[in-house]
């Protein structure tokens, strides 16, 4: 009986103890939102309704067409009523197509993801409106400008990919400078028309010091081949040892399938990748910024792994994580295409290349 009268002793006890627990526990749970949650809250259910009400989003891609596909699938289910037009192409002939909307007034693109190269160029002609969507917040500076203008989508890492089979792990190339080696001569491939990654690397070095780097590489007598896939195909098939420059996802793609390649890269990495921005003239501008929160947002950025994209959302590890972890990377600005028009005649009088 003492035994019975304690064990109800205890469970009085805890009743008196945990009931103002819980009674805080519901005042705090079901006490008002703060007022700016609040709005934000029904600022997105406005906005969802009125890009509804447009019905459509324009989003012209420069990505493969199965990466393009699948955004636009997970974006119509999750906003049912709203279509996404892909309007896709490569880089240049998306630069030719924006140009011309802007000449002749046409104006049907409300997001659009141009090579970054050609990014200042459209920009200059007034293509581009700003919108500061807060997924942006997620991304560091160096991925996106101050303006709200642009934000980039994915990086694509400069790379130097080796033939593991005829070059040791000790001999292979971990710096640029690693290129000028004695045992690289006339054994190098690179593309006869690399200009970004000329100007790229100067960014990164220096004009100086970069510019030696160049002659000297060129004294290397390095082979041409035009195309990053190819030229990692063919280290992989052994028909060069070491490309000057590949993609880092394109060689583990191929190391994933057994390719006997492997890559270093030279810190800080030059990282490239497509830049989003809204159109200042969009035909449906709600939906447009609906589209561009979507592209930023983790689900997005995680479906592009699925691509082997490696996403520029620092929350969103590539496969492998190896591409990006623990490697410090240096990106690249949109606004250096002011001068690559220079860098393509530097190029061209070092390498004597056309």
């Amino acid at each position: 009986m003492e035994c019975i009268e304690l064990s109800r002793k205890r469970v009085s006890g805890m009743r008196r103890v945990w009931f103002p627990v819980v009674f805080l526990f519901a005042l705090t749970t079901l006490a008002p939102l703060p007022e700016d949650t609040l709005a934000q809250g029904q600022g997105m259910v406005d906005r969802v309704a009125r890009a509804k009400k447009e019905g459509a989003v324009n989003f012209y891609s420069t990505w493969d067409i199965g990466r393009s596909q699948l955004l636009k699938e997970i974006f119509e289910k999750r906003y049912p009523g709203i279509v996404v037009n892909v309007f896709r192409a490569t880089a240049a002939s998306m630069n030719n197509r924006l140009s011309l909307e802007a000449k002749t007034g046409r104006h049907e693109f409300d997001v659009t993801i141009p090579g970054e190269i050609f990014w200042k160029g459209l920009n200059d002609q007034g293509l581009f409106a700003p919108y500061c969507s807060p997924e942006r917040d997620a991304y560091p500076a160096g991925l996106k400008d101050d303006r709200c203008l642009w934000t980039m989508l994915n990086l694509n890492t400069n790379v130097m990919a080796y033939n593991t089979r005829m070059v040791s792990k000790e001999d292979a190339p971990r710096k640029l400078l690693d290129l000028l080696h004695p045992r690289w001569k006339d054994k190098l491939v690179m593309d006869p028309q690399d200009y970004r990654w000329f100007a790229y690397t100067l960014d990164k070095m220096g004009e100086e010091k970069g510019i030696d780097f160049m002659k000297r590489l060129a004294g290397q007598r390095p082979h041409f081949r035009p195309g990053h896939t190819l030229q990692i195909q063919l280290v992989a098939a052994g028909e060069f040892p070491v490309n000057v420059m590949g993609y880092g996802y394109r060689v583990e793609e191929m190391r994933a399938k057994g390719a006997p390649i492997d890559w270093y890269a030279d810190e800080p990495v030059s990282i490239t990748g497509a830049v989003g921005s809204l159109s200042r003239r969009a035909p449906h501008p709600e939906a447009g910024k609906l589209f561009m929160d979507f592209l930023l947002s983790r689900e997005a950025q995680q479906a592009m792994v699925r691509f082997n994209v490696v996403p520029a959302r620092p929350d969103v590890p590539p496969d492998p994580p190896r591409l990006t972890k623990g490697i410090k990377l240096h990106p690249v600005k949109p606004e250096l295409a002011d001068i690559i028009n220079r860098r393509i005649e530097q190029f061209r009088a070092i390498f004597e290349t056309q």
